[in-house]
């Protein structure tokens, strides 16, 4: 007979190799390649050995799985359920602590592990638009301003034409019927770019005068353009992220992002020195990313059989299409309001202030990317205690981060605008309306949390209206704090309309379900680390000072990477383990 340990021991290792790919699965179409010398379980009994199946029935010969059988990889334990077998006394309820400990340690290495790598790509594309600022604002002096407004325009309609249906695509996909719905989701992304392509490109003399851009001239046209091409790419990109397809992935964001910028330098450098040359450049290599990315995921047509899974997508992303416009508003809207509010200079101070604000919103940029990275895992997650676990957990890693983070930026950042804007742009002037944006962060980690939780449930229409509300705040507060504090003030109006989208987010989702709360240690050292990178804002950055600066910016960085390796290391296994043997023991 077996001992009480013993049988625990089996529980908990026979549920974490029947859960843990259940309930977190690597979402990829290409499984077989990854199979290869793999265990695996089919329907529970069929397992391989050396290229053998065998079943109870006996051995088969298969260099497949055998057709119309369910299968999962059956990976090592991780340490901390090898340790945590160990551990388990004769009764009790510590064999399901320990799988709770278990499936959420797995997942945070999930997330913080693999899903990084796709977040460092992503992230890419921002790292490179803002290390170019530094040439363009040079190679295209006034013409800069063209360029931002252009630039503008296109996000305004890549969130119109998209119609969010690269949040359906992911949650659309399922590897078992090969990812057929998110691929004909894909091609419904190409119907709804086109017709707002149409649209938008035929009434173009018409919107781009009542908005005060002008005629609608050839920057305009092509920004039109490449708000299509973006919109197809980025509904394709999504299926990339659901399959694991990591280099294909890579490829499409390496393209649209180094190769399109570097185009675009090169064409304005020794063809001609305007914004629609660059925004030429722009388009045309997107298209390229567009060819790549629709021969990777090869999108399938839609027929009639298919109108229900149109009308199911077409209402969840619908939800969404307001709050991707009114997101857009919330970070663009403060360059609107300068425009028209600002006196004669107003060209000079919307490119001081698009100049800088990509600096500014790395944090928050961030955050939106990791979001979209992150959602394929969230959606596979079926336990709703697992899932409120993994969200409280992850946000209180983010705020940690983000702490040394915004520290680093304030102190920082002096030195980085010396050389990252030209001198008449007053790059000391700016350094106080970086680090108010900065700080906007804080609220954007809580509030991600929150939108995911209304993103699983299917409330896409109450996360609309947050957006909507929160850019409305933002767009009244631009135009109060504006003609007072110019510049300034359009930073503080950006930071109080994210700390409005905390509160509304938090509000809607707790009547779905609530998060446990950040600790006391978390929320003061929150509140430190923005008063400390508002004091650095007024501090010189010249002389001893800037040498103290830089060496605590690095120290900064130093602790982010710790911070971030502690997290995906045993060390914070084990630490885990050791509060669920505690309340384990009493």
């Amino acid at each position: 007979m077996p001992t009480a340990t013993a049988a625990a021991r089996q529980s908990v290792a026979s549920h974490v190799r029947a859960t843990r790919f259940a309930r977190l699965p690597d979402y990829g179409d290409d499984d077989l390649a990854a199979l290869r010398g793999s265990t695996l379980v089919v329907d529970g009994e069929v397992e391989q050995r050396n290229g053998h199946w065998r079943s109870g029935a006996g051995v088969q010969e298969h260099k497949a799985p055998p057709p119309r059988l369910s299968y999962e990889v059956v990976e090592p334990l991780p340490y901390e359920v090898e340790e945590a077998l160990e551990l388990l006394p004769d009764q009790g309820d510590a064999p399901r602590a320990v799988r709770a400990a278990a499936e959420k340690q797995t997942a945070m290495r999930g997330l913080f592990g693999r899903d990084m790598a796709y977040l460092l790509v992503v992230a890419s594309q921002s790292a490179v638009a803002a290390l170019s600022i530094p040439i363009t604002t040079r190679l295209l002096g006034r013409q800069f301003a063209v360029w931002t407004t252009s630039l503008a325009v296109m996000q305004v309609l890549l969130a119109i034409g998209v119609f969010s249906l690269p949040t359906a695509v992911q949650r659309n996909y399922a590897a078992e019927d090969g990812g057929r719905k998110a691929r004909k989701t894909i091609t419904l992304a190409f119907f709804t770019s086109a017709i707002t392509l149409v649209i938008s490109y035929s009434t173009g003399p018409l919107w781009a005068p009542a908005l005060g851009l002008g005629s609608f001239g050839a920057p305009l046209q092509y920004a039109v353009i490449w708000a299509m091409f973006c919109a197809v790419t980025f509904a394709a990109m999504a299926l990339l992220r659901s399959r694991d397809n990591f280099r294909a992935y890579a490829l499409v964001s390496l393209i649209q992002s180094l190769v399109a910028d570097a185009a675009s330098v090169l064409l304005v450098a020794f063809v001609h020195r305007s914004a629609a040359t660059f925004l030429l450049g722009e388009m045309g290599v997107q298209g390229l990313a567009l060819a790549l990315a629709l021969y990777a995921t090869r999108p399938l047509p839609l027929r009639r059989r298919d109108a229900a899974l149109i009308r199911s997508s077409l209402k969840y992303s619908s939800g969404l299409v307001p709050a991707a416009v009114s997101g857009f508003l919330l970070m663009a809207s403060d360059r609107i309001v300068l425009h028209h509010d600002l006196p004669a200079d107003h060209y000079l101070q919307v490119a001081r202030y698009g100049a800088v604000y990509n600096i500014a919103a790395i944090p928050i940029l961030l955050l939106g990317l990791l979001d979209s990275v992150w959602l394929p895992r969230f959606f596979g997650v079926k336990d709703p205690e697992l899932r409120a676990a993994l969200l409280a957990d992850s946000r209180d890693v983010l705020l940690r981060l983000l702490i040394p983070t915004v520290v680093g930026l304030g102190l920082g950042v002096p030195m980085v605008l010396s050389v990252w804007v030209p001198g008449y742009y007053h790059p000391a002037g700016l350094v106080i309306v970086v680090v108010t944006i900065s700080v906007g962060a804080f609220p954007m980690v809580g509030y991600l949390s929150a939108n995911r939780v209304l993103l699983i449930a299917g409330r896409t229409v109450p996360l609309g209206m947050c957006f909507v509300i929160a850019a409305a705040f933002n767009i009244a507060a631009n135009i109060i704090l504006v003609p007072v504090w110019g510049i300034e003030g359009s930073a503080l109006a950006t930071s109080l309309a994210y700390l409005l989208l905390l509160g509304l987010g938090v509000a809607l989702s707790h009547r779905i379900q609530r998060l446990r709360r950040p600790s006391a240690r978390l929320l003061l050292g929150s509140a430190a680390a923005i008063a400390v990178a508002l004091g650095c804002a007024v501090v010189p950055g010249t002389g001893v000072l800037a040498v103290i600066r830089a060496i605590l910016a690095l120290a900064c960085i130093a602790v982010v990477v710790a911070s971030l390796r502690d997290v995906m290391s045993d060390r914070s296994g084990r630490r885990a383990l050791a509060r669920v043997r505690s309340e384990v023991h009493g």
